[in-house]
């Protein structure tokens, strides 16, 4: 594998192994660097939850800081900061993975606290009511943010019925169904082997890391087989009253999995379409209209399912010419195909993407972590290259064709109630 260094190529040396319990090891050296970007996941998120069990892995990511048997979380920050570097963690649908990212030279803090913060949580009850009360204030600021509230209730929309509706975050009332006991046995039932990996990215040997993954092996038992479903995608008109003079929308259809022959494809589809200020949707809805200060389209992609999501807001008034925009672009697009030079501009832009965010371990040792846990396999740098030159004018129109259905869409508006009735038979009229 190789990555370029000062203007010459290298070898990128990315190794991949298992421990005797079955955790997967991803190592990539880069001896010419001064720090070190160390992660360990539990293959566990929101979408292996049930209903009364909503938002608890967010909740044991915070919870996890709190102090274990031997440190409180006092000791444990500041044994982190005075190493010179920092912990933190994050929770997906699918995964939550908790890193260090710091200087070499006190790597042996960092492994020491992580693997410390990971197996073995306190869980003070008085810090799980202070902690639940904290969290119940990130649910507010999120239901009070319209870009994240309109997300939100979108996903409830698209996949009604299924653990992927739900917010990582949980609710209010799913979070006061906690407790220390609880979270412990959540935290033993699913934070074990085979459903642990365990990822780093800097100037440190993969028999060190692979050395240090094995105290994740020594916890006794296994993880708990995993409970999920593929989502049955909802479509229609899903209208959510808030208290706004404007209209936030959401437009979501079935997209492909993470590991679909035409994921990468489906990528270049919606950087043509939204992928940039001088993107399709971006120059007509916004330049020409001038309908929407931005919009986006991304995929969203899953194990086993995926979707395309556009977001924007407009004023009630313009709801129903930002449909019929929206529609005439979508369907120019799929009988018209590419211009000229636009499967060359996609390119660049998914390769600048992913140029822009490969110079830093941290940042390496998340996109190794991702692509294993949704597609089973790391890709060097040059590889992934490869992957974007070879995507063809023909896929990308086969990927839109496929996707880009307005009957299998699902739309999501949420405003006053002032123009419902107007903005849900403009969303119902949606066609591409």
């Amino acid at each position: 594998m190789e990555r370029s260094v000062n203007g010459r190529r290298v070898d990128q040396n990315i190794k991949v192994g298992s421990t005797p319990g079955g955790i997967k090891v991803i190592v990539e050296s880069l001896p010419y660097v001064h720090t070190v970007a160390l992660s360990v996941a539990a293959t566990v998120g929101s979408r292996d939850e049930r209903k009364n069990e909503s938002g608890v892995s967010h909740f044991l990511e915070h919870m996890l800081f709190r102090g274990t048997r031997t440190r409180d979380y006092r000791e444990i920050n500041e044994g982190i900061e005075a190493s010179g570097g920092y912990l933190n963690a994050y929770t997906t649908h699918e995964h939550t993975c908790f890193y260090a990212f710091t200087i070499d030279e006190s790597l042996t803090v960092a492994e020491d606290l992580l693997s410390d913060v990971f197996l073995n949580p306190r869980m003070d009850p008085d810090l799980v009511d202070l902690e639940r009360n904290i969290v119940k204030q990130e649910i507010g600021m999120r239901m009070n943010d319209p870009a994240a509230h309109l997300r939100t209730r979108m996903s409830e929309s698209m996949f009604k019925g299924n653990p992927l509706s739900r917010s990582i975050l949980g609710t209010p009332e799913s979070l006061d169904g906690f407790d220390s006991e609880f979270l412990l046995n959540y935290h033993g039932t699913h934070y074990h082997p085979p459903h642990v990996v365990v990822c780093a990215v800097g100037n440190v040997d993969f028999s060190r890391v692979m050395e240090w993954a094995r105290r994740f092996d020594d916890v006794g038992g296994k993880a708990a087989p995993k409970r999920r479903r593929r989502p049955n995608m909802r479509t229609g008109v899903n209208f959510f009253e808030k208290g706004s003079d404007r209209a936030y929308i959401g437009i979501g259809v079935p997209g492909y999995t993470a590991s679909h022959k035409r994921s990468l494809a489906q990528g270049m589809l919606t950087t043509v379409l939204c992928g940039g200020t001088s993107s399709r949707l971006n120059h007509r809805i916004r330049e020409v209209e001038g309908l929407v200060y931005s919009i986006s389209m991304y995929p969203l992609t899953f194990q086993d399912c995926g979707a395309l999501m556009t977001y924007c807001s407009t004023s009630m008034e313009h709801v129903p010419r930002l449909f019929d925009t929206f529609g005439q672009e979508l369907s120019r697009f799929k009988k018209e195909g590419l211009n000229e030079g636009e499967l060359e501009k996609a390119r660049n832009g998914l390769k600048g993407s992913l140029l822009r965010n490969a110079c830093r371990p941290d940042q390496n040792m998340t996109s190794h972590l991702m692509q294993y846990l949704e597609k089973g396999k790391v890709m060097s740098i040059e590889e992934q290259l490869a992957e974007i030159n070879a995507v063809t004018a023909e896929q990308i129109l086969k990927a839109a064709d496929e996707l880009l259905i307005g009957n299998k869409a699902c739309v999501t508006i949420c405003s006053a109630n002032a123009m419902r009735a107007e903005m849900t038979e403009a969303a119902e009229t949606l066609d591409f």
